[in-house]
């Protein structure tokens, strides 16, 4: 169901920090289920990067409230994996999504930048979860 997001996050299992600054760890883990943020220095084993990813997608991540194909899911996950549950919950392409607007969710599924600068992982990425997401609506 993750296969997207460990294409894109790739799995570090000792903290570095990611193109926004912020220290990471795993495949893109910002904090522990404890609430603690990753910090310098840390490392941890493969079972548990991927133990962290499946406690934050199940616990962390709530979709709309539609009903998804696989394919649609696995886009959504990454996403808002990504780009954190409270901008995909302001967001205009959530509001499309759940008005079923989906010429409109497209367009807003636009999230490219980090620090304001265009990444070509995060367009990349992007165009990967619209291709998903999208297959047959658009």
């Amino acid at each position: 169901m993750f296969e997207l997001i460990k294409k894109y996050e790739g799995c570090e299992l000792k903290a570095y920090k990611c193109p926004a600054g912020v220290w990471t760890i795993g495949w893109g883990t910002t904090f522990y289920p404890d609430g603690s943020k990753v910090k310098e220095g840390d490392t941890i084993t493969q079972e548990v990067a991927d133990g962290l990813l499946l406690w934050y997608c199940t616990t962390k991540i709530k979709l709309p409230g539609n009903i998804y194909l696989h394919n649609q899911k696995e886009a959504l996950y990454s996403l808002i994996y990504n780009i954190g549950q409270t901008a995909f919950d302001r967001s205009k392409c959530k509001k499309a999504i759940l008005a079923e607007d989906w010429k409109t969710a497209y367009k807003e599924w636009d999230w490219e930048t980090a620090c304001g600068k265009k990444l070509k992982g995060l367009v990349n990425r992007r165009a990967d979860e619209r291709k998903l997401f999208f297959r047959g609506l658009v």
